[in-house]
């Protein structure tokens, strides 16, 4: 009992095991130290915030008031690309001036684009080199100095002075403020966030360079350097005496918080290199994208005698909408595969089907092996129409795949499997669509090869492959020589034309 006596009256001197009165103690201790640096910014009597500080911030505040206009004066990029601009070396500056559309458009009509590329790239992976660790560094913390200084800068200095006067007017800092005491709580939030941007700031180096930046693109610093440099000083002793920390702690009676900010080091150089290369790679791509449709147009019109050919039904660019809207895939071969079909079905079923029965059935071959490629090679290809018209039939939202697409994609966007279900059955169809093209064109050349040998062998005195020539070019009216020249031209042609799509070939099956 002595001892619990004991115990309980040391408890009401020092507090004991009370975590409150443990809290209030080292607030206390917190409040006397505030007490003992040079600026008195807090009554501890009444928790309230003193004019002195409000001073402090409005002498802030003038200071960096003209900055404020200035820096609000340019976008977020702007600031990137000042930076930029001014660590470029004199050889990366005339890069630069290759390295945009313009030129890149401006050029491309007067070179051949392959060389044009080569060039491009060149001095783009010369640009890019230039770049070294060392310069870089020393670029990505320019940048990182100058928005320290923007973050600071931009700081609502006047929402924060006006709880201190009410009258205060934003910007007029010919006008004497008349600042009160106030309630501290006012005013936490706004501390913690003047924190974030001030101790981000790194206080213990030069900021020449970073006003050399707005001298060269305003043409004035955006501060006078020795006020600045006073700022500066005053913003390390507080920091480097906790003093808004302390005063935080105060205010929010947490005596737990700690200022502790992380300078955060920013990076502009990798990025800027990546969007240049991909401006001048978009720009190209452009560029061989609209000569690929002018030559596309021109095949077209030589092969069909227009370039406006209808798509297929089904297997089209409305039909793979849907599929491209929610970024799951598309017909890919749509164009290729509808020009294909138009082929197959208006040129080789009429033109080259008449042309193949005048040499392959009315002539009389050397050797009938000698024409079996070549025959083979027609009949195949009356085959491909089939295979056409029923994958395009598949797509029909009524039946088959067209059908299990149609019933998955509205769930497409939240159910992992019906979207695995979408993109399965595009691969099938569009693996499909590939092969159809690719065997075609495979088979085509066949065909367009035979036809060229029996060309080469028609104009001999004594043709050795079709021994009767005069005689089918008798039932050919005389025009047999130039219906196989007209064939010949005419599928070559169209191999390059389907020349111009990208095609995957389809995975061999193990």
């Amino acid at each position: 009992m002595a001892g619990n006596l004991i115990k309980d009256i040391l408890s009401s001197f020092f507090g004991g095991n009370d975590p409150e009165a443990a809290k209030k103690k080292t607030l206390k201790n917190i409040a006397k130290n505030l007490s003992k640096t040079k600026y008195k910014f807090y009554k501890a009597s009444s928790n309230e915030v003193e004019p002195a500080f409000a001073k402090f911030f409005y002498e802030i505040y003038k200071t960096i008031s003209p900055a404020q206009a200035m820096v609000q004066s340019f976008n977020p990029a702007a600031f990137k690309r000042m930076v930029i601009d001014h660590s470029l070396s004199e050889n990366q500056k005339k890069a630069l001036e290759k390295l945009n559309e313009q030129y890149i458009a401006d050029a491309a009509r007067k070179v051949p684009l392959n060389k044009l590329t080569e060039e491009i790239n060149g001095v783009s992976e010369a640009f890019s080199k230039e770049f070294d660790s060392t310069r870089i560094m020393a670029t990505d913390q320019l940048y990182t100095k100058l928005m320290q200084f923007v973050n600071f800068v931009n700081f609502d200095y006047y929402f924060t002075l006006k709880k201190f006067d009410n009258g205060l007017k934003e910007h007029n800092v010919a006008q004497e403020p008349r600042f009160v005491p106030i309630n501290g709580s006012y005013i936490v939030e706004d501390l913690k966030n003047f924190v974030d941007v001030a101790w981000a700031m790194q206080l213990d180096t030069e900021w020449t360079e970073v006003f050399k930046l707005f001298k060269n693109v305003k043409g004035a610093d955006p501060v006078a350097m020795g006020q600045w440099k006073k700022v500066i000083a005053r913003l390390k002793y507080i920091k480097d005496n906790h003093i808004i920390e302390m005063l935080i702690q105060l205010l929010s009676e947490n005596p737990l918080y700690h200022d502790d900010v992380a300078m955060k080091d920013l990076q502009i150089v990798d990025d800027f290199i990546s969007e240049t290369k991909k401006t001048v790679s978009k720009a190209i791509d452009e560029i061989a994208a609209k000569q690929t449709a002018g030559k596309i147009d021109g095949q077209l019109t030589q092969i069909f005698g227009s370039a406006d050919i209808e798509h297929l039904k089904y297997y089209n660019e409305a039909g793979s909408a849907p599929f491209e809207r929610k970024s799951i895939g598309s017909f890919e071969y749509a164009e290729p595969l509808s020009y294909l079909k138009k082929f197959l079905i208006e040129y080789v079923k009429k033109d080259i089907k008449e042309l193949s029965d005048i040499l392959l059935v009315r002539g009389e071959w050397a050797n009938q092996q000698m024409a079996t490629p070549m025959s083979d090679a027609f009949h195949k290809l009356i085959d491909l129409s089939a295979e056409i018209i029923k994958l395009d039939d598949s797509c029909n939202e009524s039946v088959d795949l067209g059908l299990k697409m149609k019933t998955h994609l509205p769930r497409a966007d939240r159910d992992k499997e019906s979207k695995g279900i979408i993109i399965s059955t595009l691969n099938i169809i569009n693996t499909q669509a590939a092969k159809i093209i690719l065997d075609a064109t495979k088979i085509l050349v066949t065909y367009d090869r035979n036809l060229k040998m029996i060309l080469e062998d028609c104009v001999k005195q004594h043709p050795t492959l079709i021994i009767n020539w005069k005689d089918i070019d008798h039932f050919a009216e005389g025009q047999l020589k130039q219906m196989s020249i007209d064939a010949y031209k005419k599928i070559f042609t169209f191999v390059a034309l389907m020349q111009n799509f990208k095609i995957t070939p389809p995975e061999e099956d193990e």
